[in-house]
């Protein structure tokens, strides 16, 4: 738990996550306008792994908020103001965004090997 709290306020990290999050999104962005993205009705595979990735959000978005205010909590104690460390709250996000898009290029890569 100290190690993920670690890698999630820290400073390189949140420069390694904005570039993988880049490189993500440059392959989503391929992936989206490549055609063999399509099938013979237009963009089932991509709509397919759109759900996917959404729901794959829902669920990270959930478990990282429920996260953070863990760690507001355990760090003003005696019921003070809550505080993040906006290292925390950027690579969260930034974390969330990367997920979901692996999810999306990887339901992508999927379907279109199986359509």
């Amino acid at each position: 738990m100290e190690l993920f709290y670690f890698l999630l306020s820290d400073r390189q990290a949140t420069f390694v996550n904005m570039v993988i999050g880049v490189l993500l999104f440059v392959a989503l962005l391929f992936l989206f306008f490549c055609r063999s993205s399509r099938d013979e009705r237009g963009r089932k595979i991509i709509g397919k792994a759109s759900i996917a990735a959404l729901i794959c959000f829902g669920v990270c978005a959930t478990l990282f908020s429920h996260y953070m205010q863990h760690i507001a909590v355990q760090q003003s104690p005696n019921g003070g103001a809550l505080v993040l460390d906006a290292f925390l709250a950027v690579n969260a996000i930034q974390t969330i965004f990367n997920i979901t898009a692996a999810v999306e290029i990887a339901g992508i890569l999927i379907l279109r090997r199986r359509e």
